[in-house]
């Protein structure tokens, strides 16, 4: 069974759902800057690094030597030591279609921009929001009234998609 580690942040919904359909993967480590993330209140979480601090962080992912690192939700950018340490092993979920509107608030801008909507699951590298893409998933902005509605449609097809990809490299 391989290991994981998944970096989330305020939310965490991402960070759960993966917990909860751990299959031909196990989550041996949570990784969040956010010490008030929701995901936290959950029940029989697997251990969790709450820290600001990247080195920190660098050692705990050397010593766990993971399999696969899910960045999903976590709104810091992870320095290319680590990118470099764990190349090729380490994915992120984006929330529109790459290349366009990389960084903060995607979801958002693509939305109204009305362009380059959905997910985008891609190898991270040390540019951000880019490296190979394994799969993005387009969602037609026009059948949403609101941004608010567009986003409960998206983390849906977070929640489907992500689990996939992460069963599927870890298979």
């Amino acid at each position: 069974m391989k290991k994981i580690a998944v970096f989330f942040g305020k939310g965490g919904s991402n960070f759960l759902n993966l917990l909860n359909r751990q299959t031909n993967y196990k989550i041996a480590l949570g990784i969040t800057n956010a010490q008030n993330s929701s995901a936290l209140k959950a029940p029989s979480l697997p251990p969790i690094l709450i820290s600001k601090d990247h080195k920190e962080i660098l050692n705990a992912l050397k010593d766990l030597n993971p399999d696969l690192i899910v960045l999903a939700g976590y709104m810091r950018i992870v320095p290319e030591y680590i990118i470099n340490e764990f190349k090729g092993r380490i994915i992120n979920l984006h929330p529109s279609i790459l290349p366009d509107f990389k960084g903060l608030n995607a979801d958002r801008l693509s939305y109204e921009a009305k362009r380059s909507t959905g997910i985008t699951i891609h190898y991270a590298d040390v540019e951000l929001d880019s490296g190979d893409i394994i799969l993005q998933y387009h969602i037609n902005p026009d059948k949403f009234e609101s941004f608010e509605k567009y986003h409960k449609e998206l983390k849906k097809a977070e929640h489907k998609f992500l689990p996939a990809v992460v069963e599927m490299l870890c298979g």
